[in-house]
């Protein structure tokens, strides 16, 4: 039976390794966002770990600056990408706008001031929560950050 739970265990721990995103908050640095957001971040946040896995950014009253998740898909992405953005066009009533200068099947919801995209099989959300970053230009500058560093 001990061969069985190793034979079992050989297979899982490849997929396991596999099912886990980059650290959302060490994805970036604090400077580089700081270069967008005009020196605004003071903190970084953990809001959850493994698959996804989300950080905020924050801000010295402890107000959101900016949010990142990553989440790692084993299948189709730009299918599961394609979902979220139909989902999104049907709370918000309004239709993404398509981007083709990040990432892979990227969006831009300007009702929920997000920018979504997949780079290989990590899908990406990126939101700035201050009033005055929340557009399509600096948070694709955001985005192409960190498409860079997703293999």
């Amino acid at each position: 039976m001990n061969k069985a739970l190793a034979s079992a265990l050989m297979l899982v721990a490849p997929a396991l390794a596999w099912a886990t995103p980059p650290d959302a908050c060490t994805i970036l640095t604090v400077e580089e966002i700081n270069s967008v957001a005009g020196g605004a971040v003071e903190k970084v946040q953990p809001v959850r770990a493994g698959n996804p896995t989300e950080c905020n950014f924050l801000d010295s009253k402890r107000a959101a600056v900016l949010s990142i998740k990553l989440r790692e898909v084993q299948y189709a992405p730009a299918d599961e990408l394609a979902q979220e953005r139909e989902n999104d066009n049907k709370v918000y009533r309004e239709h993404a706008k398509d981007i083709k200068a990040v990432g892979e099947h990227a969006y831009w919801s300007p009702a929920s001031h997000q920018l979504v995209f997949h780079k290989g099989k990590t899908l990406v959300y990126v939101t700035f929560g201050r009033a005055k970053n929340q557009n399509e230009v600096d948070t694709a500058q955001l985005g192409r950050m960190i498409e860079q560093r997703l293999k």
